[in-house]
């Protein structure tokens, strides 16, 4: 090893594997392309810029990747195409002088404008990387390609990362190499080498297996920065950037109070009784061993709350509440648990998961994709009840979604699922006081459709909104303001409130019926 290689810092074990492996690639010679990957779906911090670094050193050869591309310094329109051609020559070169080339993030290095998540998104099925990209820049797969044409010439190989993997699906597939998970043993390695040597890293690893070594550099860093660093800094460091990060903070949310949404009260009480009252009273939870209801499933027609209730906990759980949004990946999946885990008693909510999750579905008929099975692994932890919970405290999984059918069945299934909650069309008394409701809290509704600003009479509306949900009628509302205010402003004689609302309530009934009528058209 010469001396830079010398002069790097310590390798931890999986990195130190993942090296060897690549350099057992590299003298067998038996593929042009060689490419190192992060962990699947885990996102980066995993040291794969780091392991390339220490094989390009081992060997003598320079590391190249974006720096090699910027050293183009041409100002022209086609400043990339001569980037492209800067790293083409500089890879040649290597070969030519070492027999390997160095690649560290040829795609971004290549076309920075199209990198997109893709690689993550839909886990490891084989040609999905381009899914989820409109358009592939064909740069990466042009270089990746005229490279091997040049290493097989030359009897070397090219070793290389790249951010994302859409452009492999027009090349023939290389050689991959993955760095593993960290393990406790890595976990050590990087203690060690930031002299924390006193920090538990079995311990650390047991509360939160799921960091790159990345990750826990920083958190390490954080409590070093401070002074002393021990295992119970570090724990509580690691703790609050989870949650400082993943959490949703009460002041993002609209304050909402279920108490005001007529049709909501059984949902709320059914909530406040399985879910809150032994997540917010540990003490009484632990006296008579009630245990919270894990796995929720709220469904119902669109616009029947289910947001509302989100919006709800949001509040009520106060930075105890996180949000699994629909286009995350699973490495941002997988730091959202482990926020709630830290920050437990805690709340994921994922919303729309009929869509979301339809999303992550077996698409290859069998296993299905990474973030649907780690979704499973992580409902069955949650609601196993070990040691851990037991210790830490509860996470509760709340879904809602319209159409359960697009939830596969071993999601559904007792054990995961333990309350299911359906949210329903307001009834006519209902619909009524929904309609008072959003007039009395919207100012310019109230004094553009009331006299005196007093509610006017809803009946006839709330009569003429038969099968309307919650949205349905706050559009209600917002659209008979939209035409109290086009009249007063062409100053026409101003109708009563009543009429306004019912005008509205017609149009928007109206427009239901086109679409539903344009959807039998299209799809039968």
């Amino acid at each position: 090893m010469n001396g830079t290689s010398s002069m790097m810092s310590p390798m931890s074990p999986s990195q130190k594997k993942a090296k060897d492996n690549l350099i057992g690639a590299i003298k067998t010679k038996a593929v042009p392309l060689v490419e190192l990957r992060s962990p699947p779906a885990l996102g980066r911090g995993y040291g794969v810029t780091f392991v390339l670094k220490a094989v390009a050193a081992e060997l003598g050869a320079p590391l190249l990747g974006v720096a090699t591309a910027l050293e183009c310094h041409d100002k022209s329109s086609d400043g990339q195409g001569q980037a492209i051609k800067r790293l083409y020559s500089a890879t040649v070169a290597s070969l030519e002088k070492h027999g390997v080339a160095v690649i560290d993030d040829l795609d971004l290095a290549c076309d920075p404008r199209s990198v997109c998540r893709s690689r993550t998104l839909v886990g490891d099925i084989k040609g999905s990387g381009d899914i989820f990209n409109w358009e592939v820049a064909p740069s990466p797969a042009m270089l990746l390609k005229a490279l091997s044409d040049a290493a097989s010439s030359a009897g070397g190989v090219i070793v290389f990362s790249s951010v994302e993997d859409a452009h492999l699906a027009f090349i023939k597939a290389p050689l991959t190499i993955t760095l593993e998970e960290s393990t406790v043993e890595d976990y050590a390695a990087v203690l060690n080498a930031m002299s924390a040597k006193q920090v538990d890293a079995e311990a650390i690893y047991a509360l939160h297996s799921q960091l790159s070594p990345a990750d826990l550099k920083a958190s390490a860093a954080r409590v070093l920065s401070k002074g002393e660093i021990s295992t119970k800094a570090l724990v509580s460091s690691i703790r609050d950037e989870l949650v400082s990060v993943s959490a949703v903070a009460p002041e993002e949310v609209e304050p909402v109070d279920l108490a005001e949404f007529p049709g909501l009260e059984n949902i709320k009480e059914e909530l406040e009784r399985n879910v809150l009252f032994p997540l917010e009273n540990p003490d009484k939870a632990k006296q008579f061993g009630l245990t919270p209801k894990r796995g929720v499933l709220l469904h119902g027609q669109p616009g029947t709350g289910k947001t509302t209730v989100g919006r709800w906990l949001a509040n009520r759980l106060k930075g105890k509440f996180f949000l699994v949004r629909e286009m995350m990946v699973q490495a941002d999946i997988i730091k959202v648990f482990a926020a709630a885990q830290a920050a437990a008693p805690a709340v994921v909510f994922i919303d729309d998961a009929d869509i979301v999750i339809g999303g992550w579905r077996p698409l290859d008929g069998h296993r299905g994709s990474d973030v649907f099975r780690f979704l499973l692994g992580r409902m069955d932890g949650l609601t196993s009840r070990g040691k851990r919970q037991r210790e830490n405290g509860d996470v509760v999984v709340i879904l809602t979604g319209q159409n359960v059918h697009w939830m596969a069945d071993m999601l559904l299934r007792s054990g995961r699922i333990e309350l299911w909650l359906k949210t329903k069309l307001p009834e006519p008394r209902q619909k009524r006081e929904i309609l008072k409701k959003y007039i009395r809290e919207d100012p310019g509704a109230l004094e553009l459709l009331g006299k005196n600003r007093e509610v006017p009479n809803v009946q006839s509306a709330a009569q003429a909104s038969d099968s309307f949900c919650c949205a349905d009628l706050r559009r209600v509302v917002s659209d008979a303001k939209m035409l109290a205010a086009w009249d007063r402003s062409s100053q026409k004689t101003p109708l009563e409130g009543s009429v306004y609302l019912e005008k509205a309530a017609e149009r928007v009934r109206s427009m239901q019926d086109e679409v539903k009528s344009t959807t039998r058209n299209l799809y039968g």
